[in-house]
């Protein structure tokens, strides 16, 4: 069995340690192979948090565009991965997204060519607004695939909406590197206190992190922490770890509402996120639009409680509301502040919950995901 997958950037780090640990149960069997089509080595979003790091990739892959994913053209991305599967001659074509004529035409490439295809999937009914029309015929490509890998129930079920059958779903959970997440944010334990004092941080913080742009929805937990703060009077803190357009929007909310023990952290990569978090004891992700929310997976494998939007694609997977953390609407402000009160009035148990997390997460391991994928792979060229 030859497994060609396409992906769309060098970069996403959490998808190489998935398809090493496949490259290695494909060596173990000796008589299949795998290709990865990279299409490019890196998105715009994502150029600030520094270049791949290539000594990760494991496994074989052929990379398209040695540069920014956004400047590669369609009749490029289409010729390149048909060239790929030419060469390659693959049974099956894992893509990695239905939303661009790119798919589509390889899609369309593989069904003349009688080649099975598997969609991985990240999108979920609520993560943008939905057109009846639009979605009409998009069930019509979907349902085209001979195979689902989905993020989460959320978007499983987003996909069953769609009329997709529930035998064709293959995998439904997302992964990071939870042990060298774990030993790092271990290491850097013992020098928490002089690092928050060398930071000027609060003794005690939630956590936000990733990209300041509107979605997150990172407004309202501040204003939300803000209300929290004039009940209480404590030694509690948030740290925004992140960069992006809302930025200076969000530094000077803070000032004009004068929200104390705020720290604005720039972006960093994600070996360096364990860094922050073992600054902090609760994480945040109070995105409106969110397709899984890879951070919450990190934070717990470090073993911290999180608070989760319920518009996130893994809270209704990761998060056990009340024992690991806590699920909420992200309009709801009286909402948020409420949970943020239970923590910072110690309500809850911190320790507990961050174990909960911990052994949750464990589940969510790319030797899992792996192993999910090979089987779905080899269901399907039966």
């Amino acid at each position: 069995m030859k497994i060609l997958i396409v992906h769309n950037q060098l970069w996403a780090h959490y998808k190489a340690i998935i398809f090493n640990e496949l490259q290695e149960l494909i060596v173990l069997n000796k008589t299949d192979l795998l290709l990865v089509v990279q299409m490019a080595s890196i998105e715009k979003s994502r150029v600030n948090l520094g270049n791949s790091d290539n000594s990760i990739h494991q496994y074989p892959y052929k990379l398209l565009h040695e540069g920014i994913l956004e400047d590669v053209g369609l009749w490029q991305r289409v010729s390149g991965i048909i060239k790929a599967i030419q060469a390659f001659r693959p049974d099956i074509v894992n893509l990695t997204g239905y939303y661009d004529f790119a798919s589509w035409a390889v899609l369309f490439y593989c069904k003349i060519s009688s080649i099975k295809t598997i969609l991985s999937n990240e999108s979920t009914a609520d993560d943008h607004a939905r057109n009846k029309v639009k979605e009409f015929f998009k069930s019509l490509i979907i349902k085209q695939f001979d195979g689902y890998f989905n993020f989460g129930t959320l978007s499983k079920n987003y996909l069953l909406g769609l009329g997709v059958q529930p035998e064709k779903m293959l995998v439904n959970r997302n992964c990071v590197d939870n042990e060298t997440l774990k030993n790092t944010y271990q290491n850097c334990l013992p020098k928490r206190i002089d690092r928050q004092k060398a930071l000027n941080l609060a003794s005690k913080n939630f956590i936000f992190v990733g990209r300041l742009i509107d979605y997150k929805n990172i407004l309202v937990f501040l204003e939300a922490f803000g209300i929290a703060q004039s009940k209480l009077e404590g030694n509690w803190g948030v740290i925004i770890l992140g960069d992006g357009e809302q930025k200076e929007d969000l530094q000077q909310f803070v000032k004009e509402k004068n929200i104390q023990y705020i720290s604005f952290q720039k972006g960093v990569s994600w070996q360096q996120v364990p860094e922050y978090l073992a600054l902090s004891n609760v994480l945040v992700l109070p995105s409106y639009s969110e397709p899984w929310g890879l951070v919450v997976n990190e934070a717990m494998a470090c073993g911290l409680p999180v608070i989760v939007s319920e518009k996130c694609g893994c809270a209704i997977d990761l998060v056990k509301n009340g024992s690991n953390g806590f699920i909420f609407s992200p309009n709801n402000i009286e909402q948020l502040t409420t949970i943020l009160l239970k923590f910072m009035n110690q309500e809850v148990d911190f320790k507990q919950m961050g174990q909960i997390s911990e052994k949750i997460i464990q589940e969510y391991s790319p030797e899992n995901v792996a192993k999910e994928m090979y089987e779905g792979y080899k269901k399907l060229n039966q």
